[in-house]
C-alpha cells in the first residue's frame, strides 16, 4: 500500500464550509489515469485536482478530473491548486505569478499575498462568442429550462462564450426568478449536447449581497455537476458577456466580483477582471480566496 497524500479545500470563500469544495492531490506523479479517476469518484467533490510534474516550462502541471471523466479546464480547481502550491511549497511563497500548466495551455496565477490565504486571481483564455441564439432557438433553451419567455431580460440576448470551455449565458430580468428556478438536469444535459456546450450560466444583475455586481447560477449535468457552488470559467465567460452587452459600466469591469452558490448553500465570491475596450475583450482574469479544511492520506495499493 502506498500512501498519497490528500487535501479538502473550499475555493472562492475565506470560510470553510462554504465555497466550492475541491479535493487536491499535492503530488500525483506516481497515479494512473484509473487511479485519479478512481480517486475523484471515491472523495465525491465536483472536481479533484491532481498536481503532477510539467511537462514544459511551467511551475507545476495539472490534471482534473470530475467524478465521471477528466476535463481539461475548470477554474476552481485550478485556484485550489494553486492554493495548496502555494502554501506547502517554502520556494513559492515568495512568487507573485505561478505558471500553471493544463491540458488548454499554461495559465498565469497571480499571487497577491494577504491574510492567512493570499487572493490568487488567474488569467483564462482570450473570450470568443461561439454562437448568438436564434430567436427559436432561445425558445427551445426556455422551454427546456423551465422559462416563460418574458423572463429573459431585453438587455442582452442568449449566446455561446468561450474563455476556454463553450458555455451558454441567459441573463433573466430578477433575482427570484433565478432563486427559484428548479431546472431539470437532463433537460440540460441535452441542451449541453444539443449545442455543443459545458454548461449552461444563468445570471440576473439583481443581488443577494449589495456589492456584488451579478448573481449566478450555472449548470453543467454532462460532467456530472447538477449545479456548480462557485465556477471559475463560468465566472470569466460571465465577465465577458457583461462587457459585450455593456451591462456594467467599463470602470466597474476592471475589478468586480460575482455572487453564486447560495441556492445550494455554498455562498461563494468570485472577483473578475476584465480588459480592454474592443467589442469583444482582450483578458479575463479570475480569482478569490481559498481554505484548506483537512489534510490526510489515501492507501493506494
Amino acid at each position: 500500500m502506498t500512501a498519497i497524500p490528500v487535501r479538502h479545500v473550499d475555493v472562492f470563500t475565506d470560510q470553510i464550509f462554504s465555497g466550492n469544495p475541491l479535493t487536491v492531490v499535492p503530488d500525483a506523479k506516481s497515479l494512473t489515469d484509473s487511479q485519479m479517476q478512481a480517486i475523484a469518484a471515491e472523495f465525491g467533490t465536483p472536481e479533484t485536482s491532481f498536481i503532477v510534474p510539467p511537462k514544459g516550462e511551467a511551475d507545476y502541471g495539472l490534471r482534473i478530473f470530475s467524478q465521471v471523466k477528466e476535463i481539461p479546464f475548470a477554474g476552481h480547481p485550478v485556484l485550489g491548486a494553486a492554493h495548496v502550491f502555494v502554501s506547502e511549497n517554502k520556494e513559492a511563497n515568495s512568487l507573485s505569478l505561478l505558471q500553471n500548466e493544463t491540458s488548454v495551455g499554461i495559465l498565469p496565477i497571480h499571487v497577491t499575498p494577504g491574510g492567512s490565504s493570499p487572493k490568487l486571481i488567474m488569467e483564462q483564455g482570450k473570450p470568443k462568442i461561439i454562437a448568438k441564439l436564434t430567436e427559436q432557438q432561445i425558445q427551445t433553451v426556455a422551454d427546456s429550462l423551465r422559462l416563460q419567455r418574458g423572463m429573459i431580460s431585453k438587455d442582452s440576448s442568449p449566446q455561446i462564450i468561450s474563455t476556454g470551455l463553450p458555455q451558454l449565458f441567459i441573463q433573466l430580468r430578477e433575482l427570484d426568478q433565478l432563486t427559484n428556478l428548479t431546472p431539470d438536469p437532463s433537460a440540460i444535459r441535452n441542451l449541453e449536447s444539443k449545442f455543443n456546450l459545458t454548461g449552461v450560466g444563468i445570471f440576473t444583475l439583481e443581488t443577494s449581497t449589495p456589492e456584488a455586481s451579478a448573481h449566478l447560477r450555472f449548470f453543467v449535468p454532462s460532467i456530472g455537476i447538477n449545479e456548480d457552488a462557485a465556477a471559475g470559467s463560468a465566472a470569466g465567460g460571465l465577465g465577458a458577456y457583461l462587457a459585450i452587452f455593456d451591462l456594467l459600466p467599463r470602470n466597474k469591469l476592471k475589478d468586480f466580483f460575482i455572487e453564486q452558490g447560495f441556492e445550494i448553500g455554498r455562498r461563494s465570491r468570485l472577483y473578475v477582471q476584465v480588459e480592454g475596450d474592443a467589442d469583444i475583450p482582450d483578458n479575463i482574469r479570475v480569482g478569490g480566496y481559498s481554505v484548506t479544511v483537512s489534510s490526510g492520506e489515501i492507501h493506494i495499493p
